[in-house]
């Protein structure tokens, strides 16, 4: 992994002492508890019963109709309807006011994009294997990074490192 960072980055993984990585983040950290660059955690950092949110890339689905994208019932089978049976319907009004409002559920481009799932409850941890285990849903394929941190919306309640 070394050979393939780049000068600049190299520099940065040197001053701080560290191995060069894959995925490079950042994180905020209360002023209490200031943390010299390049520090790591491991899967202890989050303790059982603690609460945390979980951000990642949803999985791409590509271009969708409003069927899938929007969770739309589509039209009748029957009643004058003939090729139309998973469109979305109408797309707006007549003359007034003459045009489709922005944010109109239409089909398009699907997935492939940052969320946050808020308030995941931390079930256990593996320290040896580095393994979190999470209840609920984590965002993105299978294999794909993910970041975790400290609730937002939660009480934090523990004591940091």
């Amino acid at each position: 992994m070394a050979k393939k960072v780049n000068k600049p980055l190299s520099s940065f993984f040197s001053k701080l002492g560290v191995v060069p990585r894959k995925v490079l983040k950042e994180f905020r950290v209360l002023p209490e508890f200031d943390l010299p660059g390049g520090t790591s955690f491991s899967a202890d950092y989050f303790d059982v019963g603690s609460y945390i949110d979980v951000s990642g890339i949803t999985i791409g689905r590509g271009f969708a109709g409003a069927m899938k994208r929007h969770n739309f019932s589509g039209l009748r089978a029957t009643h004058g309807v003939s090729v139309s049976h998973r469109s979305h319907g109408s797309t707006g009004h007549r003359k007034d006011p003459g045009k489709v409002f922005k944010g109109k559920k239409m089909a398009g481009h699907m997935g492939c994009k940052k969320i946050t799932v808020q308030n995941l409850k931390v079930m256990d941890h593996d320290i040896e294997r580095g393994i979190i285990v999470i209840k609920g849903c984590v965002p993105g394929f299978d294999g794909a990074w993910v970041t975790m941190a400290d609730a937002v919306k939660k009480p934090l309640k523990r004591n940091i490192l």
